[in-house]
């Protein structure tokens, strides 16, 4: 078997993985997936779903009317705001400081990093972080840097055989870094590529060892080829352990657990699909079939128009009428889509409906609020101690001490009540007067979604600024003359006098 060999967990996980990614990714994503997440109608699939024909112009128009909710990635767009409500407490050694700052492969700081981590544990509930060398020797004292890698990405691994009561450990883990390459005539081509990390002797499925790795590119399935292994050196040193750490939303483990949002994903799918259905029949509606009774005079090839400016000539004795599909039902698939989404809301963690604005019960909503923050902290403290699993690696690959690596998650997670809100809940509570603008560009802010450097203090001047900037003319719609007071009702102008003996007021 070649490395594109999976384990028996990563196929059976892996459509979970792409259900949610995809439902995050947004509906473009889900209409491009066609009938794996809308199937056809039987009428489309008679009339053929091939290019051209019938059935797949009509199904196109099907997929086309139908709205895919947004509700998943606003759900984790959400929870990680209020995961990052303040940032992480980290501390290192002296010689791993530089980490703090640009700690990835992609220069990335660790706060950055952990975001990532937290949202990856939200869309499919694991990512894997790896210690990298440069593969070219550089000036300077040289760190380890951070690769991250995708569910999807992490194909198979080996915690060793099992011996009570010696514990696992991990000893093979096989990475695709397969994607498109820039070629040399500015081109790009999709290149297979497979990371190899081995404890050991791999063929013996040893639990102790020296870390070894090798890449193979080049073919789709490369065959494995130990003689290819090299041990990475740092500052003379080698290490006793493989420098990968798999992060689940619950655990640091290798067997991978279902996506904690995976029902989220299936309920947003269900109201897509009920969405299609909903909005074919209400396009239906407007359009009914004609029916002609007795001969007409015309070619049965011939087509009949209708509409303003057709002529339908039938002759004496004959009809034509038109007749539809029945409507009883299409109030029954409304509410049945609006229960869903309402369904969808509170498993996404929005606390008021979206569609009433009523609020919960105090009681139910402290149950809510109490589930959710007991899943963010699960959720942040393992990212915390994967990142800080792998950091104590590095120090100990750079001859540091690993205990002065410390990692605290924020707990605090603000009121999380606003936090997963939608924007349109968020407005229309300050609109009503029950939320603050600076508050509401706070939540912005926090969940990522203000231009970046922008505070919310500043945005609060440049909003004031831009409506200074529209203000009327003084004097004009209630704006004070110059001169005159703010707050003041503009002088009165010049009238006339009551003639004498006239009561005032005449």
């Amino acid at each position: 078997m070649g490395l594109a060999t999976k384990h028996p967990a990563y196929t059976a996980q892996l459509e979970a993985w792409q259900k949610c990614r995809d439902c995050y990714e947004g509906e473009d994503k889900i209409k491009a997936e066609g009938a794996k997440y809308l199937p056809p109608t039987s009428g489309q699939v008679i009339d053929g779903l091939h290019i051209g024909e019938r059935g797949a112009q009509a199904y196109s128009a099907y997929k086309m009317r139908a709205r895919f909710p947004d509700m998943f990635g606003e759900a984790v767009r959400s929870f990680v705001g209020a995961l990052h409500f303040k940032p992480a407490v980290i501390e290192l050694p002296s010689a791993l400081k530089p980490l703090i700052e640009a700690a990835t492969v992609q220069g990335e700081s660790l706060q950055l990093l952990l975001r990532r981590i937290n949202e990856a544990q939200l869309v499919t509930g694991r990512i894997g972080l790896l210690l990298d060398l440069p593969a070219e020797a550089v000036s300077g004292p040289v760190l380890p840097r951070i690769a991250t890698y995708e569910a999807e990405n992490i194909g198979n691994w080996d915690d060793g055989a099992v011996q009570e009561p010696v514990i696992q450990t991990l000893n093979l883990v096989v990475l695709d870094e397969s994607g498109q390459e820039r070629q040399s005539d500015l081109s790009w081509q999709e290149v297979s590529r497979f990371r190899v990390l081995v404890l050991g002797d791999p063929e013996t499925n040893e639990s102790a060892g020296i870390y070894r790795q090798a890449v193979f590119e080049g073919e789709v399935d490369p065959m494995f080829d130990p003689s290819r292994l090299f041990e990475p050196v740092l500052r003379g040193k080698v290490l006793d352990q493989l420098p990968f750490v798999f992060i689940n939303s619950a655990d640091l483990l290798s067997d991978p657990i279902t996506p904690r949002l995976l029902g989220l994903a299936n309920q947003c799918l269900g109201i897509y699909r009920g969405e299609a259905d909903y909005r074919q029949a209400l396009y239906m509606q407007g359009q009914d079939t004609l029916v002609t009774i007795g001969p007409t005079g015309r070619d049965k090839d011939e087509p009949t128009r209708i509409g303003a400016g057709a002529k339908i000539e039938v002759d004496l004795g004959g009809d034509a009428k038109f007749i539809g599909t029945n409507s009883s039902g299409i109030p029954e698939q409304r509410q049945a889509i609006e229960n869903d989404k309402q369904e969808a809301a509170e498993m996404g963690g929005q606390l008021l409906d979206t569609a009433s604005r009523q609020k919960e019960s105090g009681e139910a909503l402290k149950v809510r609020v109490a589930a959710q923050t007991a899943t963010l902290k699960q959720v942040a403290l393992t990212a915390a101690e994967g990142l800080q699993t792998l950091l104590r690696i590095a120090a100990k690959w750079v001859g540091a001490d690993p205990m002065q690596v410390k990692i605290e998650a924020n707990l605090d997670f603000g009121d999380l009540g606003l936090m997963t809100l939608t924007l349109s809940d968020l407005n229309t509570m300050v609109n009503d007067g029950n939320l603050s603008r600076l508050t509401l560009l706070e939540i912005m802010e926090k969940r990522g979604q203000l231009p970046e450097g922008v505070h919310p203090d500043e945005e609060i001047k440049r909003i004031a600024e831009f409506t200074t900037g529209l203000e009327p003319a003084p004097g004009e719609q209630g704006q004070p003359a110059p001169g005159q007071p703010v707050g003041q009702p503009p002088s009165p102008g010049p009238t006339a006098k009551p003639a004498a003996g006239a009561p005032a007021g005449a």
